[in-house]
């Protein structure tokens, strides 16, 4: 039976019987999807169950994850004149990317849309219209720790400071549905702490409506970086 032949018979199938057919090609045929049931031992499906079952934090770090993975092997080469760069190490940043033109690479931290009881979080204090809602992103580690300052000080690692990345890029799944929703705003134009001006705000507000350096736009946000690091020479 050729290929073409094969697509003919399950355009025929409902869908009871084409979950079947794939029942019986990963349990008889040990028809992997992906490289880490190897890897693992185990399968897509038990993952999956895992991950199903686990508490929330732990399947928002999934979800975190999963945004990252998305913008960097999705989003990003759609974006066009752009390549992730690969690196090694825990960094401030998610993925670095090179715009192929000669101007240096930058460093953007990707963060999912935040929810709150299961749905996206408004901040109610800004918030506009129903078009135009003014949605919440956490900008704090997940993990917490800490570092040793210049001043011998230890400080706490989880806060987001000023600098250790450029763009800050959300995955507005949560209100969208499409993971491969995204909106940008320059690291330099979020909010600071009222008390320690150095470290981000732990809640940012997203204007969807593209005010207060909020962006659908890539380029734009990187265009804003450049012309801030200009600046400061």
């Amino acid at each position: 039976m050729s290929l073409d032949e094969v697509r003919a018979l399950l355009a025929r199938m409902d869908r009871t019987d084409l979950r079947s057919v794939l029942e019986l090609l990963r349990r008889e045929y040990k028809l992997a999807i992906h490289p880490i049931e190897k890897d693992w031992s185990t399968t897509a499906e038990a993952i999956l169950e895992a991950i199903y079952a686990a508490p929330d934090l732990t399947q928002r770090g999934v979800r975190g994850v999963l945004a990252e993975a998305i913008f960097r092997t999705t989003v990003v080469p759609a974006i066009g004149g752009w390549k992730a760069i690969d690196f090694e190490g825990d960094l401030p940043y998610d993925v670095l990317m090179d715009p192929q033109d000669g101007r240096a690479p930058l460093k953007v931290q990707v963060k999912n849309q935040r929810r709150e009881r299961g749905a996206p979080k408004v901040m109610a204090k800004l918030a506009m219209s129903p078009d135009s809602p003014v949605y919440a992103v956490e900008t704090q580690r997940t993990r917490t720790g800490k570092r040793t300052g210049d001043d011998g000080q230890q400080a706490a690692t989880r806060p987001y400071r000023f600098g250790e990345f450029d763009v800050l890029a959300v995955c507005l799944h949560p209100s969208s549905g499409n993971w491969e929703d995204f909106i940008y705003c320059p690291a330099h134009l979020l909010l600071a702490r009222p008390a320690q001006p150095d470290l981000l705000a732990v809640m940012q507000p997203i204007y969807t409506d593209g005010t207060n350096g909020w962006t659908r736009d890539f380029d734009e946000a990187a265009r804003a970086v450049y012309e801030h690091q200009a600046g400061q020479h």
